[in-house]
């Protein structure tokens, strides 16, 4: 199963691990009346029923920019904000409850109880209010999509055949589907919406050229020049993706030793661009296989350049060392926002191209015995 990149509140469990392992302290103090400047966010929060000194952590953009704990059921943040922007709101370390808020440089409120924080109540952003909307219209479909994602990361051995697997596995590409479909309404009825704008750049290379500009023209001026719209510009000023058949678009990364690394500078007789990331357990759990098949293939002239989808230099390291890549490895840190990423149409991993000496894609996404019988194949002959 890949893992993929949706902005649904399921996907945003990734980043679970970084925060059970966060350790920044923050003073609390009694939570007063505060006054803001016009530039600033003031977040006050009741949460009914949770134990004092309990974390709450902000997350944005996958790294977290803040934290405190919550005294007498209350906690307060404050900070600036260029424009609006959603954050990922983690309550508590071991078994954190969560939540999305997209804040604003304004007042907000935040009401709530254990046991049921993905629906606390949040006023005072229209940018909230909005993000109501699309989540009132995908709850039912991600709680659904929610439960088969459990049966099939924990299936029950007596019942789970491979055919009630691949119904599982339909089930959840037909709500991804229809989420997707969503979105792409919302943004239609908002179009002035950072919400929209927002989701529209995060649904990009999983969307494709084609339906992002149909997206993006309607648009308000003022979405289109934020940074969401900047950077949907941008990806769709990239070239289009390469298809097998077609000659390989190259790129700059860095390797480990902060020296350029492109794939023109390879001159095997084929090459595996291998898109994975140290989060990527499909990714992790593939790689002594794939060591194998280049141990058994690189004094023929095979050799793999590892493509990584990481934001964390130093977890990219780790994994590598970890795994004992022997290949060469190029990230630059963007995550799926990379110009490679995008490029290819990266919107899952792992993904892979394999190229030949020519520049040519003959392949591209080769998965378990795929690869080694393709390469079986190759120089065979």
């Amino acid at each position: 199963m890949n893992s993929k990149k949706h902005y649904t509140l399921l996907s945003l469990l990734l980043i679970i691990g970084l925060l059970v392992s966060c350790n920044k302290e923050k003073k609390t103090n009694n939570i007063v009346e505060s006054k803001i400047a016009s530039d600033e966010y003031l977040i006050s929060g009741t949460l009914k029923n949770i134990e004092d000194s309990t974390w709450i952590f902000i997350n944005k953009d996958n790294e977290i920019i803040d934290s405190t704990r919550i005294i007498n059921e209350k906690f307060e943040f404050k900070g600036t904000l260029d424009e609006p922007s959603s954050f990922f709101m983690m309550v508590g370390k071991t078994k954190p409850e969560y939540f999305v808020l997209w804040a604003e440089n304004l007042k907000m409120k935040i009401e709530g109880d254990k046991g049921n924080i993905r629906n606390v109540s949040i006023t005072g952003s229209k940018s909230q209010n909005e993000y109501n909307i699309l989540k009132q219209r995908t709850d039912s479909l991600e709680l659904v999509f929610e439960n088969v994602i459990s049966q099939l990361q924990n299936p029950d051995p007596d019942k789970m055949t491979n055919e009630i697997r691949n119904n599982l596995i339909k089930e959840q590409n037909d709500i991804l589907t229809k989420i997707e479909e969503i979105n792409q309404k919302f943004i239609l009825d908002f179009p002035n919406s950072y919400v929209s704008a927002s989701n529209l750049n995060d649904y990009a290379a999983s969307w494709g050229r084609e339906k992002v500009d149909e997206l993006h023209i309607p648009l308000s001026e003022q979405m289109k020049n934020s940074s969401y719209g900047q950077s949907i510009k941008h990806f769709l000023s990239l070239p289009e993706v390469p298809e097998v058949g077609e000659k390989f678009i190259d790129f700059e990364l860095t390797d480990l030793d902060d020296t350029p690394l492109k794939i023109s500078d390879n001159k095997s007789k084929y090459t595996l661009i291998e898109f994975w990331a140290s989060w990527c357990y499909p990714c992790r759990q593939e790689n002594p296989k794939l060591i194998k098949t280049y141990n058994q293939y690189k004094d023929q002239g095979f050799e793999i350049i590892g493509v990584s989808i990481d934001q964390r230099k130093e977890d990219w390291i780790k994994a590598i060392k970890k795994d004992s890549l022997p290949w060469k490895q190029g990230v630059d840190l963007k995550g799926f926002k990379s110009d490679i990423a995008l490029t290819y149409g990266i919107n899952g991993i792992p993904d892979n191209f394999l190229i030949d000496e020519e520049g040519k894609i003959i392949a591209k996404t080769l998965r378990g015995n795929q690869l080694e019988n393709k390469l079986k194949e190759l120089f065979k002959n």
